[in-house]
């Protein structure tokens, strides 16, 4: 146990954890994804971070240093951007659309998957098949036209 208001005691941990709240963070921010997706920024940049070469382990990943393995970084993608998803094993009716626009949340801490959620569902989706268009942002495209509310109540006042 360290004493209270002693970060100095913290050292290393206490600068990791600031790694992964400021790259959480800028997630976030660069996206223009709301606060209430904070967790899934964190543990996305808990996994980018992991796999990132560092001089401290003689510009090896923590990922390969740990499992001896190289980590496969065709599998990243831009945080926040729009992603199709195949939801055929979600669907209940054959008609249903096989895909819908979701935004990419980051990866599956359990599974080879991507997390895309669904906006129109206020879902979460894991798929392994998803197709990215990683020019998208959805929620920057609602950030800069608001909707029509916020309009109709700043031309009031």
């Amino acid at each position: 146990m360290t004493p209270p208001h002693t970060p100095q005691h913290n050292g290393i941990a206490k600068r990791r954890h600031c790694h992964i709240i400021e790259t959480g963070l800028t997630l976030l921010y660069q996206s223009n994804l709301p606060l209430k997706f904070w967790s899934h920024a964190f543990q996305t940049a808990t996994y980018l971070i992991n796999r990132l070469p560092t001089p401290i382990l003689h510009n090896r990943s923590p990922f390969h240093a740990l499992f001896g393995d190289i980590p496969n970084y065709s599998k990243l993608r831009i945080f926040g951007c729009l992603c199709f998803p195949w939801l055929r094993l979600y669907n209940h009716h054959k008609p249903e659309p096989r895909s819908r626009p979701c935004i990419f949340l980051g990866y599956s801490l359990t599974q080879s998957a991507y997390k895309c959620f669904d906006t129109s569902q206020n879902r979460i989706f894991l798929s392994r098949h998803v197709v990215f268009d990683e020019t998208v942002f959805p929620y920057l495209s609602f950030a800069q036209h608001p909707p029509f509310h916020s309009q109709f109540f700043s031309s009031i006042t």
